[in-house]
């Protein structure tokens, strides 16, 4: 009696503790077992319960082997989804998608096995079961049920056919036509995974997909367009890039139509519209920019919950106003000022405004696991540990120089006071050490200018131009180098741009494209002495520095295809300035071009 009350003591503590558990990670989306459906196939229907290892059931070789295929094209599928939209427009955040995992669960034999059923709760998830009714090559038949485990609830199911073929058909349009209802089977596990209650509220609001799955195979269609145009670009073929975009934002805007409030449809809708808008070769870009502005204006204003879309806003706001400075110009309601955004922004990401937030996906009638889990990444430290910046942190110094990188864009030549004010707003968000972290206290007005162009000239030192003597051998001072020194040889490591380890690449990036904007003005007034061409080189290897640490970055999401078409890199990638007479090109330009070969960038001559 005493070893059976115990044994129950210990189940029952075992049991709460498991409980406990899986409460606490019950904001998350729970796990998708992709299978064979063995109870359609005679044998024991409750026995199996995962990827098609469960017992009973005779192998019934063509079907199998096709349910098979299925089964690894789903678990592709949504494998490659859950990374994430392939957005690729700087700081537009990532999606939510189902969580492949592999794993059987059979019946319990023996009496361990009975004890560890009752002392563990059974982990939840969603068992998707396929089965192939008809291996016939020229119309194939899917049998799909999606369960609720371990409740064995009937989610959803249905019967899919393929579309019919003759039996004369090549191999090639065998492949096709079963692609297409492969991805339609996929698509539609997805939509009615994420559709189902129990899925709604582990995800936002934003990324919900109704119960359509047109609109999700759309988007997925769009995916697969940009990957093209990606792979067009690699290849140098500008015209199948611009015809691949203009098919992905065709898919795009047929799934807007279909869930207009999914966030991930309209971030990447907006995305190639920038991107459509930023190529050179384009004939209007500016009517692209201002559908793009329109889209983030529609969504910040239907989802003011999501930070990335107002950072997109700000930044297709400033390249409106380049082309505005065109002579290019649209009705009132849309000649916004970025930095309005911007200042907006910069609220948004305070600590009051975000714990209350989060404090909101607490309350009755507001609860959303997929929102409250939203809001804790923003507290979470940057991947992988250890990090000395959240990512909430580390986003407010992106927003903060991109701030005084549209000082940049909006005059032509600052006042020399805002110009250093802008330096050193940077230089506070990437400079590296505590003490010159925290010099700009006592560094005086040119503190930023110093840490972002003079580190590779003498460190701690002024501006070392091409008249600095040489200091004597006996000189124990830090070595000094002149600008034909630091760009032919290159800077010793302790003399290089110092950035901060824990800084995120959009930080990284950003300071570039500042520095690259900084190449259009003049040095300020009344600071160290600079001749035109010492500034620029001065301001061009720095921003290679830092698009080298945006590099450097574990898990850096840089992608060249944006950078390509960044309006604000290119004065650093084709060294054109404004209202620069066509003459040999100087010292510096070989700087970023060169950087520009080493990345795969594309520069015009």
């Amino acid at each position: 009696m005493l070893g059976i009350f115990a044994l129950t003591v210990v189940v029952v503590t075992v049991r709460l503790g498991s409980g406990l558990l899986l409460r606490h990670q019950s904001n998350r989306l729970l796990p998708v077992v992709v299978g064979e459906d063995r109870g359609l196939l005679g044998g024991q229907g409750a026995a199996h319960r995962g990827n098609g290892n469960g017992h009973g059931g005779a192998d019934h070789g063509p079907q199998s082997a096709r349910t098979a295929e299925l089964a690894a094209y789903i678990t592709e599928h949504m494998a490659a989804d859950g990374l994430g939209p392939r957005v690729l427009t700087p700081g537009s955040g990532t999606t939510t998608g189902p969580d492949p995992a592999p794993e059987t669960a059979s019946s319990p034999h023996g009496w361990v096995d009975v004890m560890k059923r009752l002392a563990f709760f059974q982990p939840r998830a969603y068992h998707v079961m396929l089965h192939c009714m008809s291996a016939d090559r020229t119309q194939p038949r899917f049998s799909v049920r999606i369960m609720y485990m371990p409740k064995n609830i009937m989610v959803a199911a249905t019967i899919m056919e393929g579309e019919p073929i003759t039996r004369g058909a090549t191999n090639e349009e065998r492949r096709k036509r079963d692609k297409k209802l492969y991805e339609r089977i996929a698509c539609y596990c997805t939509v009615k995974i994420l559709g189902d209650p129990r899925s709604q509220d582990r995800i936002p609001r934003w990324e919900s997909w109704g119960d359509d799955l047109d609109s999700y195979r759309f988007y997925r269609m769009g995916i697969r367009a940009q990957e093209r145009a990606l792979a067009a670009k690699k290849r140098r073929d500008p015209d199948q890039e611009r015809a691949h975009y203009q098919h992905a934002l065709k898919h795009y805007d047929e799934a807007a139509a279909l869930v207009p409030g999914n966030l991930t449809v309209r971030l990447q809708q907006a995305g190639v519209r920038e991107l459509m808008g930023q190529d050179g070769d384009t004939e209007e870009p500016a009517p692209h920019i201002q559908r793009a502005i329109e889209i983030y204006e529609d969504c910040v204003q239907l989802w003011p919950e999501h930070i990335e879309t107002g950072y997109r806003l700000s930044i297709a706001c400033g390249e409106q106003h380049r082309y505005r400075g065109q002579g290019r110009h649209w009705p009132a309601d849309y000649e916004r000022d970025s930095r309005e955004h911007l200042r907006l922004l910069l609220k948004r990401l305070s600590w009051s405004v975000m714990a209350r937030r989060y404090a909101r996906t607490w309350l009755p009638g507001r609860r959303n696991l997929g929102e409250r889990r939203y809001w804790r990444q923003w507290f979470a430290f940057e991947r992988p540990h250890p990090s000395l910046r959240s990512r909430r942190r580390a986003f407010l110094a992106a927003v903060r120089i991109a701030e005084a990188a549209d000082e940049l864009r909006m005059n032509c030549q600052p006042e020399p006071e805002k110009l250093r004010e802008a330096f050193r707003t940077v230089a506070k968000e990437v400079t590296g050490g505590v003490w010159a972290r925290w010099g700009w206290l006592w560094g005086g007005p040119d503190w930023g200018i110093r840490r972002l162009l003079h580190a590779d000239h003498r460190r701690g030192g002024d501006h070392a131009g091409e008249g600095t003597p040489v200091p004597p051998a006996w000189h124990r001072g830090a070595r000094t180098y002149t600008h034909a020194e630091a760009l032919i040889a290159g800077p010793a490591p302790r003399h290089r741009v110092p950035t901060r380890a824990s800084t995120g690449y959009l930080v990284y990036y950003n300071a570039a494209c500042f520095l690259s904007l900084a190449l259009g003005v003049e040095p300020p007034t009344g600071s160290v002495t600079w001749s035109g061409e010492e500034w620029r080189e001065d301001c061009a290897r720095a921003a290679v520095a830092h698009l080298n640490s945006s590099l450097r970055v574990t898990r850096s999401q840089f992608s060249a295809a944006w950078a390509e078409r960044d309006t604000d890199l290119r004065p650093l990638f084709t060294g054109r300035l404004r209202d620069d007479p066509a003459t040999d090109p100087p010292r510096w330009v070989r700087i970023g071009r060169n950087w520009a070969g080493f990345a795969g960038i594309r520069v015009p001559d």
